[in-house]
This record gives C-alpha cells, structure tokens and sequence, in this order.
C-alpha cells in the first residue's frame, strides 16, 4: 500500500511524464498535443490576421514570431481554452501592460472557443465583420468584465446576440 505522503510526489511524476493542457500558458508546461484543436485553431487564425501588428513582447521564447500559448494571458483547464485576456496584458519581463496587437477579422472559428468563461479582446484594432459563430460562446450575456471587444474597429451590422454589447467601436473604415 502507497502511503499518503508519496502520492502527491507521484501523481506529480505521472503528470509531469504525461502532460496536459491546464494552467496558465506562461507559468505551466502546457502540452500543446493535449489541447482541444478548435481552441488551438481559433488562436492560430487569431495571429495569421493579425500578421506583423502583434505585440512582440509576448513572445517569450524569443524566436521572433508569437506562438499559440504566447498570445495574451490564457488559463487553459481540462485542455480547454476558459480565460484569454488580450487587454492589459502583465508582461513577463518587464513592469507595464500592453495590449496583444490583435488586428484584422475576427475569424470564423471564434465559435470553437466555447469554453470560454472570460474573453477581453477590447482595445486592439481587430476590424471588419464579426462572424455569428461568435454566437456559440456561452459568455456572451455574462457582463462587459468576461466578454468585452469594446473599442476595436468592428463594423455593423453585429450578429444579434451582441446587439446591446458592442460598446464603443471605431467604424469610419466601415463600408
């Protein structure tokens, strides 16, 4: 029988050999093959439209281009995306904020992102159209302090389950 005080040690072990996608994206080991793929996919088209407006020091590897698990402050649970924070970012290495960078379309698999409790994408300079698979996310009725994509230069006409949450946007580049 395996007493008490070296369970903790092994389960420790066992996780460390397996790997898993929890804990925050800075802090923990996150094994990218152990994350939901829609989430992973969401991300990646994410940097492809934003092309070179993302904020370098996120880049904590420095390998000159921003990865996956770089992009903003993310908590991953159960190999589920739940907090993506892109707005007021802490910087690993140096005493201020910043913001991700973001820029372009929101791409049409931000609807795989719906495990999602908290999405903070305001103040980049994401533009155009927003898909309505936007609509999947479960958030969306849980207050401007979980879901918020205010000041970005998103255009009109927003899909109706974000009517009354747009906030303030930027639409003089709008057709």
């Amino acid at each position: 029988m395996i007493k008490l005080r070296w369970l903790l040690p092994l389960l420790g072990l066992l996780s460390s050999l397996f790997g898993d996608c929890d804990g925050f994206n800075w802090y923990h080991n996150i094994d990218i093959e152990h994350c939901d793929p829609g989430d992973m996919k969401a991300l990646h088209q994410f940097i492809k439209n934003s092309g070179d407006s993302l904020e370098m020091d996120m880049d904590v590897n420095f390998n000159g281009e921003v990865e996956i698990l770089e992009l903003g402050w993310q908590l991953w649970e159960n190999g589920r995306l739940i907090h993506w924070i892109c707005q007021e970012v802490p910087s690993p290495y140096y005493f201020y904020e910043y913001d991700c960078g973001l820029s372009g379309a929101i791409p049409l698999e931000i609807g795989n992102l719906d495990g999602l409790v908290k999405l903070r994408l305001q103040s980049n300079n994401l533009s155009g159209e927003i898909p309505t698979s936007i609509c999947n996310l479960k958030i969306i009725d849980t207050g401007n302090y979980w879901f918020n994509l205010e000041n970005n230069n998103l255009c009109p006409p927003y899909p109706d389950c974000l009517e009354e949450l747009m906030g303030t946007q930027i639409i003089t580049n709008c057709k």
